[in-house]
């Protein structure tokens, strides 16, 4: 049997579409709507609502009729709850080995920089080492008794300018 609406639910039971309706609303939990709000009745909720019925019919309430077994809305609740509670189960260890697949790149990039950085403070130590070895090579040489600084140490002598610069001659001359 497919899914019945209201209507055709109602003339399946002999009563009105406002009865089915609040037969329905006073058990949310077992009746299911679809995506406009209409409740869609399968042939077990027809089953349900004819049980329903003989119920009232042998005056018991609304309050005082309980519905045999569990409800099919609450077993397709639960098999819901537990897909996603899988699925979330699946997202949080995909989510945790990316960050750890993260965490070792960064560790990686950040071992690799550490080794750069060391290879360029060594390189640094021996520039220094080398400045140091020829600032003191140099001071030895200076502190001799009697030694002439190196022509590369001395200061450029001014050149010798001439007491009187030649005059020019003007570019039109006078007659």
């Amino acid at each position: 049997m497919n899914n019945l609406k209201t209507k055709e639910a109602s003339e399946l039971l002999g009563v009105s579409q406002t009865t089915v309706k609040r037969w329905a609303s006073h058990y949310p939990s077992t009746f299911r709507k679809d995506s406009l709000g209409h409740y869609m009745f399968s042939g077990q909720d027809v089953n349900l609502l004819l049980h329903i019925k003989d119920q009232i019919e042998l005056g018991r309430t609304l309050d005082q009729i309980s519905l045999p077994g569990p409800s099919p809305l609450e077993s397709i609740r639960k098999a819901e709850s537990f897909a996603q509670s899988r699925e979330e189960s699946e997202l949080m260890s995909r989510i945790r080995e990316v960050e750890r697949s993260l965490q070792q790149k960064a560790d990686e990039v950040v071992s690799a920089q550490v080794l750069q950085h060391r290879s360029e403070l060594d390189e640094l130590r021996q520039m220094v080492a080398q400045l140091a070895a020829t600032v003191e090579n140099l001071q030895s040489k200076n502190a001799k008794p009697g030694s002439i600084p190196n022509e590369d140490f001395r200061l450029p002598s001014l050149p010798s300018s001439p007491s009187n610069p030649p005059k020019k001659k003007g570019f039109f001359r006078r007659h």
